[in-house]
């Protein structure tokens, strides 16, 4: 089955991002700086096999302007988008930062969708961040992450394999499940939600509780919840199966649980 998916690739000036995609799409590298001007569009067919079912996703690569504060191009480019790579150097740290407090709000702010942060330049010995800082900003973000390199090619293919995978269950084009409830409204979103936490979290009257004490605390109202509502209680929920079920199977569960809220019908 053939789908086509929106990417964007996102950081600071000079984090590899055009290399990167060099590397992905032409398997080639060379160590002269391009500084990208707008954007810069390549596409790669990669193939993925979900749910028993193979998919052949085309990845059309949107390879953004990596300066700050030319935030009406960069929100331009994001429209539409199914999914982000967000790029840092590990040598300077100052580039994980300004993901997370420049380049995730600013995407954030157009669309929510899954990424992938890949901390590049892993073949330079003098790094500025180190696994424990990564672990941290993942558990923060929801993001997953990996260590790569545009130069040697390390894990390059297998980060966009893996924000294949998170498209596809951020936006199945099968319905979860095979469920054919359709998600009309917030309120039958967050029943879907409800259901699938407590199945997750192994004992259901105890997933129940969870769920319920999270509602109260967000103020919730179980008649017209709101749809920002439910995008903090998938971070609750987020944070407690971080802890409870491991940071993997966390971060799928909520990008699935982001794409039911995405399924409301406008």
């Amino acid at each position: 089955m053939a789908v086509k998916r929106k990417v964007v690739l996102l950081g600071d000036s000079e984090v590899g991002k055009t290399s990167l995609v060099r590397r992905f799409v032409y398997n080639i590298f060379s160590d002269a700086y391009i500084q990208t001007i707008g954007t810069k569009v390549s596409k790669k067919n990669i193939k993925i096999t979900y749910e028993d079912v193979e998919y052949e996703i085309m990845m059309v690569l949107w390879d953004v302007l990596g300066q700050q504060g030319y935030t009406n191009v960069q929100r331009a480019a994001f429209r539409g988008s199914d999914g982000a790579i967000f790029v840092c150097d590990l040598t300077r740290k100052e580039t994980l930062h300004s993901i997370l407090h420049y380049w995730l709000p600013t995407l954030e702010s157009v669309a929510g969708v899954p990424g992938v942060l890949m901390a590049n330049k892993r073949d330079l010995s003098e790094w500025e961040i180190d696994v424990p800082d990564l672990e941290e900003f993942s558990k923060i973000t929801g993001l997953p992450y990996m260590l790569t390199s545009a130069k040697t090619g390390e894990n390059v293919e297998e980060s966009f394999y893996m924000l294949g995978e998170l498209m596809l269950l951020y936006r199945p084009v099968r319905s979860l499940e095979k469920d054919t409830k359709k998600i009309e409204s917030a309120k039958d979103a967050l029943d879907v939600i409800m259901e699938d936490f407590c199945k997750n979290y192994g004992n259901w009257n105890d997933g129940m509780a969870v769920v319920e004490a999270n509602i109260r605390v967000i103020g919730i109202d179980m008649k017209k919840p709101k749809i920002p509502q439910l995008h903090i209680l998938v971070d609750k929920l987020y944070r407690i199966e971080a802890y409870n079920l491991g940071l993997e199977r966390a971060q799928k569960n909520k990008v699935k649980r982001l794409g039911i809220i995405n399924r409301i019908k406008k």
